[in-house]
């Protein structure tokens, strides 16, 4: 007969509680599960660049997202691609000391940001072999592992549980025009999953698939600056969105449209809660005449330049900073029958398109601050574009917003779209054949069902909880 030595009554009490603590911790951790984001990805996610120690993007989100009640976690590794990251998803048996998986800190949302770089995508140049590609039978196939392995990994974290956001692919300093194209060619395939995205190429691109100057720290990496441009693609209320279960936006197919007649100088307006960068508006407009049919409110941005020591090496890096230098109110509008872009500076951009020919026309407006450049697309073709840099504070639809820009005696308006990136001549082209680029964006208001003007209020199908504010003076919802 065996005799087991008896606890004194105090240390089954500390025991008690420890457990009773354990459990009340894990109820919390379950709580708290609904509201924790974990970034999973490679070196850009975790920060690399950033001279300022910040965290890169990731940890400008956690400054954005924890006072709005979420938790934000790092769990991203320089270098990682879609095949290097799958063993990081979870631990097989006992986790191996010092690595970041996923599923070990129980997030309820998982942001999977990977890039084409890392993959492969790039030409090899001369005796390179690894990680590059020779031919471009060799490129499509990195093209397709990566599709093939990033959808894998969204369908890992689905079955998990947890809700994934896809970030689209970016740029590099040594991208040339062939992984240029596959990088456009991927983020529009992305943009036709059904599966959250944020644009961050539309934050920082050069216009050749490259860092914008100032914007980068080598070139696999922006700098801080990169880094907060970045973060500003992500629309601030997608995981609010996400969390009470608003679907993935999907194109309208009502015939109707909204209708603007006199009335109010901001009849349809949207103001962002949190600083917005880059971006575009774009929408269908049927004027009836000359007149502002569109607006954008905000602040010019003058840039300084600071020059700072970078990595091992101590290298010198341009670092630019973008700071409010005066208010100023952008319109898109008809002058002389042709649809026109009026800048800052008052330059113009006009379109050769007969806008008043009584049928619809596509306008779409996209904004790239770190090149400093605003382009305007007209039923999918560039028409011009102009140098300058915004920071937009309030969008208009139907009006200036403010008195003497009268707008057209009449004017018809459907799918009314606010991004937050910009976009280029690929994805312009889309929008106009109907695609609907769910990445970044923060309004779709389709103003075509007689729900889509009701109340006073405008029905945003986007994956956010962005509200678009309407004076009903002279508004009036249309069937073809």
């Amino acid at each position: 007969m065996s005799i087991r030595p008896r606890l004194p009554s105090f240390v089954v009490a500390l025991c008690l509680l420890a457990t009773i603590g354990l459990v009340a911790q894990q109820g919390a951790d379950t709580a708290n599960r609904e509201h924790r984001v974990a970034f999973f990805g490679s070196s850009v996610p975790n920060g690399t660049g950033d001279e300022t120690g910040q965290g890169g993007y990731t940890g400008r989100m956690r400054t954005l997202l924890e006072p709005r009640g979420w938790e934000v976690l790092n769990r991203s590794r320089g270098g990682d691609n879609t095949i290097t990251i799958a063993p990081r998803f979870e631990p097989e048996g006992a986790p191996e000391p010092d690595t970041r998986y996923l599923t070990t800190v129980d997030p309820g949302f998982a942001v999977l940001a990977l890039s084409l770089g890392n993959e492969g995508i790039m030409a090899c140049a001369s005796g390179e072999t690894r990680r590059c590609t020779a031919t471009k039978d060799e490129a499509d196939r990195i093209f397709d592992q990566y599709a093939s392995g990033l959808w894998t990994l969204v369908e890992r974290t689905r079955a998990k549980g947890i809700v994934p956001v896809v970030t689209l692919c970016y740029t590099r300093g040594d991208f040339n025009e062939r992984e240029y194209a596959y990088t456009r060619r991927m983020n529009l395939l992305i943009n036709s999953w059904d599966v959250p995205s944020v644009n961050l190429l539309g934050a920082i691109d050069d216009g050749g698939g490259r860092w914008a100057t100032g914007f980068v720290a080598d070139p696999l990496h922006p700098n801080s600056a990169g880094h907060t441009e970045m973060a500003h693609a992500f629309v601030p209320s997608l995981f609010d969105a996400l969390a009470a279960g608003k679907p993935l936006p999907r194109a309208s197919a009502d015939p109707g449209f909204v209708r603007v007649q006199g009335g109010s100088a901001a009849p349809l307006s949207f103001s962002p809660d949190a600083p917005m960068r880059s971006f575009a508006v774009s929408f269908l407009v049927r004027p009836s005449g000359d007149g502002t049919v569109a607006a954008v409110a905000g602040q010019t941005l003058e840039t300084s330049v600071t020059q700072l020591a970078y990595g091992r090496q101590r290298r010198q890096i341009d670092v630019y900073d973008l700071a409010p230098s005066g208010r100023t109110r952008t319109r898109v509008g008809v002058i002389d029958e042709r649809l026109t872009y009026v800048a800052s500076s008052g330059a113009t951009v006009v379109s050769n398109q007969d806008a008043t020919d009584g049928a619809w026309h596509h306008v779409v407006l996209s904004h790239y601050v770190a090149r400093g450049e605003t382009l305007l697309f007209v039923d999918g073709e560039l028409a011009g574009s102009v140098v300058e840099r915004l920071q937009p504070d309030r969008f208009v639809l139907g009006g200036a917003g403010v008195a003497g820009f009268a707008a057209p005696a009449q004017v018809d308006y459907r799918d009314w779209m606010i991004h937050r990136a910009g976009l280029n001549a690929d994805e312009a082209r889309a929008l106009y054949a109907g695609t609907l680029l769910q990445a970044s964006l923060e309004v779709y208001a389709p103003l075509r069902g007689s729900a889509g003007v009701a109340g006073g209020s405008v029905e945003n199908l986007a994956q956010s909880l962005s509200v678009v504010e309407v004076d009903t003076a002279g508004v009036t919802h249309g069937q073809n």
